[in-house]
């Protein structure tokens, strides 16, 4: 018998979690889950209730049991997990659904992952089990606007539009599917619109804003967990972030406190520098000094707000008003720069950095850099071998930059380190295209361009096609043919040379 590579634990203070069963080397594939459930995003316009992708009034076709509209392709009607909602609208609504309006997002589609939830309770108990099992922190959403919001948008419409038998559906149990919906969704950015999957295992996983494991999707939804730059031993815990890795502090504490409901007391936001990164450092207000007002978490609040920006240099705590203040000058700027044009990107750095008010690695200038770095040669009538040496020198800087930050704060994430690989191969390439005149220079550059361009290959290479990240590990594997065939011609040309 095989041993499975993870395994479900429980722990008193963190609750069920999911732990390595045996060594895992980095970059191992954990895991690959099938999801519980499948269904449209809360918010979303009319899409086909098979594919979940999105359909217009001409480009739909209506269910022929239920109503709902489908896209053309037949099999979407005989889905799965379309299966839920049309059996209830046929079985207990008894008419047929018709959506008229295709242009705004439509209230109805709201319910639709919550149906295919309760679903489950009558016709697949076993799902239904896993499903009950998971955290749904309805004390927590209880009285905020997004609990009532789904009395009233959910479980009410629910009751009344599907002649739902309250002695059978309570209020309260549809709105404990409705948080397990929020707090165990993942986001699958397969279709456009992205779509919402609850997995088992993969809900357990636990958060850190420095995980030890990626998340991606394979083609058919299924959820896959991967291992980091570094292995993790048997018995060790595995972590995903739930929040946005490239996000300061402030930004990551509100955001899970706001869909999660917890403080994040993970080692970068207990540590005000964020691991010697110095992230969301904002210059101090203080005359002279020459230090960075830096987040403090106290380590026992549970309030997400409860910061304390204190100077690393002379320790003043600086208002946070302030600090506020100074970040949405800035942000206000970044948010009008257009972010297709490598000049105005380029403009907004070369300003703010050397204007001093926020530290060189702030987050807002690691957000700008990645998006220049991959801009410049990627814009349509603008190619690589168009760059001057010194924009093509800029975003080899850019590139290194970004990937200084990632390996200390997201080491795991294989899209941006895997893309940054990817575009220094392309630098490399076109550096070696530039020189040639002198072979030996050829030759190095072509191996470092070899070099990169393995690394890309190895982190993109679960990335499904249907992501940008897949198309590159394609052309990933192109280009290694290409560069093989390359470098083979320079050996056997310096081979035949004279001494």
């Amino acid at each position: 018998m095989v041993k499975q590579l993870i395994k479900v634990a429980e722990d008193p203070t963190v609750g069920r979690y999911v732990a390595a069963n045996l060594d895992l080397t980095a970059w191992q594939v954990a895991l690959v889950e099938r999801p519980l459930i499948r269904g449209p995003s809360q918010v979303t316009g009319p899409v086909c209730l098979g594919c979940l992708k999105s359909i217009t009034a001409d480009s739909s076709v209506r269910c022929e049991r239920c109503g709902w509209p489908m896209c053309s392709d037949s099999k979407c009607s005989d889905d799965e997990w379309h299966k839920a909602e049309c059996d209830w609208t046929v079985s207990r609504r008894k008419q047929k659904v018709e959506i008229k309006d295709f242009t705004i997002p439509h209230p109805s589609y709201q319910s639709i992952t919550v149906i295919r939830c309760l679903y489950q309770k009558h016709n697949n108990p076993d799902v239904w089990a896993k499903l009950t099992k998971l955290e749904s922190h309805c004390a927590s959403r209880r009285g905020g606007s997004k609990y009532e919001a789904d009395r009233v948008w959910i479980a009410d419409h629910l009751r009344r539009f599907y002649k739902l038998d309250p002695e059978e559906w309570s209020i309260e149990e549809i709105l404990r599917v409705c948080g397990i919906v929020q707090v165990n969704g993942h986001e699958v950015p397969l279709t456009d619109p992205p779509y919402v999957a609850i997995y088992d295992a993969g809900s357990m996983l636990e958060h850190s804003c420095v995980p030890n494991c990626s998340k991606t999707f394979t083609r058919d939804g299924h959820l896959l967990i991967r291992t980091g730059a570094a292995a993790v031993e048997s018995g060790g815990h595995l972590s995903i972030s739930y929040t946005d890795v490239l996000w300061g502090t402030a930004q990551r504490l509100a955001h899970l406190a706001d869909t999660k409901f917890f403080v994040c007391k993970c080692p970068r936001c207990s540590d005000p520098t964020e691991l010697g990164t110095y992230y969301s450092g904002v210059k101090c207000a203080t005359e002279d000094c020459m230090g960075y007002a830096l987040p403090n978490v106290h380590p026992s609040t549970n309030d997400p707000f409860d910061i304390e920006w204190t100077c690393n240099f002379c320790s003043t705590v600086i208002d946070p008003n302030r600090i506020e203040l100074t970040l949405s000058h800035v942000g206000r700027d970044m948010a009008a720069m257009n972010r297709r044009d490598p000049n105005h990107c380029r403009m907004f750095l070369d300003h703010y950095v050397s204007a001093g008010d926020l530290h060189p690695n702030h987050y807002y200038f690691t957000e700008v850099r990645l998006n220049l770095a991959q801009l410049y040669g990627q814009l349509e009538g603008h190619p690589l071998d168009s760059l001057s040496s010194e924009q093509l020198s800029h975003k080899r800087e850019l590139c290194l930059k970004v990937l200084k930050v990632a390996d200390v704060l997201f080491s795991a994430e294989c899209r941006i380190r895997g893309s940054l690989m990817f575009e220094l191969h392309a630098i490399m390439a076109e550096d070696a295209r530039r020189s040639q005149q002198d072979t030996n220079v050829v030759m190095e550059a072509l191996l470092r361009s070899k070099f990169y361009l393995e690394q890309a290959e190895n982190l993109l290479k679960y990335e499904p096609k249907e992501l940008p990240e897949g198309q590159m590990a394609a052309q990933c594997k192109q280009n290694a043919i290409d560069l093989d065939l390359l470098l083979k011609k320079l050996h056997e040309s310096i081979g035949s040379a004279p001494m």
